[in-house]
């Protein structure tokens, strides 16, 4: 896998905006993530180019996955992102999935607009907007300006999950996961 230049636009901005914020509602629930050794439960969604994807494609390599519940999540998203490059081979895929539920006077469009403002063209495809909150409807996730943090199997199998931030204790979780 090619490592891809670090983008320092990545780290100072922040996901959503006024006019998002306005129209997002996110799904509800609680955290319950699948338990250690469990694939992760079907979603589709489509990364920032419009591309469809399959929580399928999330198997092959072990993976870094953190996934957001809310519009003003993006820079500790990006934290786990940096952390990465500090913590875990080039080897492992990176993914992140923005999992909100769009109401009907905001589009799909507009919400990948403008994530796609935030986030660096070369992550594109591996930012997964899930319009319809499947994902966290899936999981059981609610809405959290901290990231739930998963670290997946080349079978696509949880070996550690975390609701955190990159800078805290339960990140090495996910660090000592990836890392075997």
């Amino acid at each position: 896998m090619t490592r891809r230049p670090r983008d320092t636009r990545w780290g100072r901005s922040t996901l959503g905006g006024p006019a998002l914020a306005l129209g997002l509602l996110l799904a509800p629930g609680a955290f319950a993530l699948p338990s250690r050794g469990q694939p992760l439960p079907e979603f589709s969604a489509r990364d920032l180019t419009s591309g469809s994807h399959a929580s399928k494609e999330l198997k092959g390599r072990p993976t870094l996955l953190v996934v957001i519940t809310d519009k003003d999540a993006g820079d500790k998203m990006r934290g786990w992102f940096d952390a990465a490059d500090k913590h875990m081979e080039d080897s492992v895929h990176r993914q992140s999935i923005i999992t909100l539920k769009l109401p009907f006077f905001v589009s799909e469009g507009s919400a990948r607009g403008k994530a796609k403002g935030q986030v660096p063209q070369t992550y594109w495809k591996d930012t997964w907007l899930d319009k319809n909150g499947g994902m966290a409807k899936a999981l059981g996730l609610a809405s959290s300006d901290t990231p739930y943090v998963l670290a997946l199997d080349a079978q696509g199998r949880v070996v550690a999950s975390v609701h955190a931030t990159a800078d805290s204790p339960e990140a090495r979780t996910i660090w000592s996961a990836l890392s075997k």
